[in-house]
């Protein structure tokens, strides 16, 4: 079927199809007299190599083939075509519904391009980083810019450490919930020493820091 109005409107219902039911899409569609186009979509990746576009998607395929990368046509995706004049792609990872990168083709100063876009957060929880630093929290008890001067040397001697104002109780409380190992005091008393109680908050044992 040709559709000669309402292309982008149409278009971005149909970019919604892995996110609504497909009655609701249905429902949408029917607005713009352009809801036969889900039973087209549903025909499969043969119904759509006789549009010249899909000779781009081949393209791609063999290239991505090639670095090992497994293509999946879906003639759902639709990225807001208005802004795109190509190919168009989202790439989804297990563990995660949501797309974590994504982008297309399109021009700029009348040069093709092709752009992608990362989405940090979601890439975060599937990156698994580990780290080897010692992680501290540093107390401060009134004494804040002692805390940021003793934060910031830990943090030149390859530390990882945070500093925090409130009430102490909560403060080991916030160490216990992430993992952080060590914990040191800082007051008036320790300031006037120049010697700082480092505090093992899985063992309980205490040790003295000279800085």
């Amino acid at each position: 079927m040709k559709i000669k109005k309402n292309k982008e409107q149409i278009l971005k219902e149909i970019d919604k199809y892995d996110k609504l039911p497909e009655k609701e899409i249905e429902k949408n569609l029917k607005k713009y007299n352009a809801e036969k186009l889900i039973s087209a979509l549903k025909q499969g990746e043969e119904y759509f190599s006789k549009f010249t576009g899909y000779k781009d998607i081949i393209s791609l395929m063999d290239y991505c083939k090639i670095y090992g990368i497994k293509v999946l046509f879906s003639p759902t995706i639709v990225r807001g075509l208005s802004y795109y004049n190509g190919t168009v792609f989202e790439i989804k990872a297990k563990g995660i519904k949501e797309t974590i990168i994504a982008g297309g083709s399109y021009i700029f100063n009348n040069v093709q391009c092709t752009g992608i876009s990362f989405g940090l957060e979601r890439l975060l929880p599937l990156a698994k980083l580990k780290t080897e630093k010692e992680k501290y929290i540093v107390v401060s008890l009134n004494q804040d810019r002692e805390a940021i001067k003793l934060a910031q040397k830990l943090r030149g001697r390859g530390k990882s450490c945070m500093i925090y104002y409130g009430k102490p109780s909560k403060a080991l409380d916030y160490a216990n919930s992430n993992s952080i190992q060590n914990a040191i005091f800082i007051g008036e008393k320790e300031i006037k020493a120049g010697k700082f109680n480092v505090k093992d908050l899985k063992t309980g044992k205490e040790t003295i820091l000279k800085i």
